[in-house]
């Protein structure tokens, strides 16, 4: 399954896992991968090297109120 742009992703980049909102980049080399925090910052991801890989793909959200 391909991801499309504005998909939120679980991405492994290294040795760290994270949740993202995926990002396509004019080239095709690239994406960056969008934190829905504004206080972290963005991860740019050359998708050619070998520690970044899509994991999964967010497929729903669900928020408990307390």
């Amino acid at each position: 399954t391909e991801v499309r742009d504005g998909q939120i992703v679980v991405a492994r980049v290294a040795d760290e896992v994270t949740v993202k909102r995926f990002e396509k980049l004019t080239s095709p080399r690239y994406c960056r991968l969008m934190p829905e925090n504004p206080n972290h910052e963005p991860i740019l991801v050359d998708m050619e090297q070998g520690d970044f890989a899509i994991e999964g793909v967010s497929v729903g959200i669900l928020r408990l109120s307390s």
